[in-house]
């Protein structure tokens, strides 16, 4: 039994959840195929023996800051090439969610890290964020494109057919279960670091992440269940496994080259 599938289903349920049956089982299968590494013992122990160091510790809250900031601007861009409203709807909420949580690591840095930063680069963190919110984000609208052999509309404009847009969430749903282990992974040291004073806001700012992480792999598989149920289980389930796997050598790969710093966030493979 591999640890991640089973902790991400946990999670699903002590939320209240209402998951596909073939999609949990897909998902156990994909991480006992490629047990993801994020998951083991010895990451956990790297992590937790780096985030000893202040300043490794400090950068780390940082580059989330900066990946959460980047990652909110691509998943946007995501959502505006998804012909079904539904699911366009449910990336969108996600982008303002990765926007907002931009911000909240940096509130975690200023408030864990309080003298240690100079004024300026304090303000420079702020753009971090590019501050999507429900009332004030960018257009819904397609991009248009130039080529329109990459069209499958009349209009010009840029729209992904139902697999490109289903691989896509499922790569996000892997990710997700990666963002939310390592948000578990945080948490303790985000209190280690805390004052009496100051953790339980510490506290509750961890709640909310991982509530956020949860109903991000909640919405997701949703959309790669309706999809199980049209009929495309053999395409869900391959592709499911393959995903995991080009995450694990891309998680292998950062963590090798001490890329990853601990973040939540990383960019999505390509293949």
């Amino acid at each position: 039994m591999n640890n991640v599938s089973e902790l991400a289903i946990s999670y699903l349920q002590r939320y209240g959840c209402q998951i596909d049956e073939d999609y949990k089982t897909f998902l156990r299968e994909a991480c006992k195929i490629h047990p993801p590494p994020h998951g083991m013992a010895w990451y956990g122990n790297f992590y937790r023996q780096r985030a000893r160091e202040a300043e490794w510790f400090a950068n780390s809250l940082i580059a989330n800051a900066a990946e959460e900031g980047n990652g909110s601007r691509k998943v946007w861009q995501f959502s505006q090439c998804i012909s079904e409203p539904e699911y366009a709807e449910l990336v969108r909420k996600h982008s303002i969610d990765e926007s907002r949580h931009s911000k909240m690591f940096v509130a975690l840095v200023n408030i864990l890290f309080p003298t240690q930063l100079e004024a300026d680069f304090r303000v420079q963190l702020q753009g971090l964020s590019p501050e999507y919110y429900h009332h004030k984000h960018p257009t819904t609208e397609p991009p248009l494109v130039s080529d329109r052999s990459l069209d499958n509309s009349s209009s010009g404009h840029l729209i992904l057919d139902t697999e490109k847009v289903m691989d896509e969430i499922i790569k996000i749903n892997l990710l997700e279960i990666r963002a939310l282990i390592l948000q578990l992974l945080l948490r303790p040291v985000l209190q280690a670091y805390a004052t009496p004073e100051n953790l339980a806001k510490v506290t509750t700012m961890s709640d909310v992440f991982i509530y956020d992480e949860t109903k991000h792999i909640d919405y997701s598989a949703y959309c790669i269940g309706k999809y199980i149920q049209q009929g495309n289980q053999e395409w869900v389930r391959g592709m499911i496994i393959s995903r995991q796997q080009s995450i694990n050598e891309m998680f292998l790969t950062d963590v090798e080259l001490e890329n990853s710093v601990g973040t939540t966030v990383l960019s999505t493979p390509n293949t």
